[in-house]
């Protein structure tokens, strides 16, 4: 099944203009997000990956990219990676509060909890609601 997959990546980077030429490349950033993305709704993040790299390779300020590829590594247990690509995504876009509270979760898991919990109090001042009520589970201000 997996090598289904590769092989149909292998075919939707050809023929989406992911491999080099000397012809202009008309696929975007945006082209290869909605692509992955399909990957990911029909249940194969892993796939994904390559073509949100691709996205971020053509917008390296496409925050959408970062901050799902950071979903993407969370689903996989790649928490490391998950914590960077939402680190990224807030440094182009620091007032989104999805990002900062979707880092703290992954702080948290890999117990760094002071950073979890300064991202969640940041999430919570911005009005993020589920960040707002974890730290209320917790007895922690916000």
């Amino acid at each position: 099944m997996r090598y289904f997959f590769a092989v149909f990546l292998t075919c939707v980077l050809v023929i989406c203009g992911g491999c080099s030429s000397d012809e202009e490349n008309t696929t975007t950033a945006r082209d290869y997000y909605r692509q992955a993305y399909q990957f990911i709704d029909a249940g194969h993040p892993r796939e994904a990956i390559d073509l949100l790299s691709l996205a971020i390779k053509k917008d390296p300020n496409y925050y959408e990219a970062y901050y799902n590829r950071g979903v993407v590594f969370y689903l996989l247990k790649d928490y490391r990676r998950a914590a960077d690509d939402f680190s990224k995504a807030i440094a182009i876009d620091p007032k989104n509060s999805s990002a900062y509270a979707s880092r703290g979760e992954v702080r948290e898991i890999m117990k760094e909890s002071e950073k979890a919990y300064s991202d969640y109090r940041t999430a919570a001042r911005m009005g993020n609601s589920e960040a707002q009520k974890y730290l209320a589970s917790k007895g922690l201000s916000w």
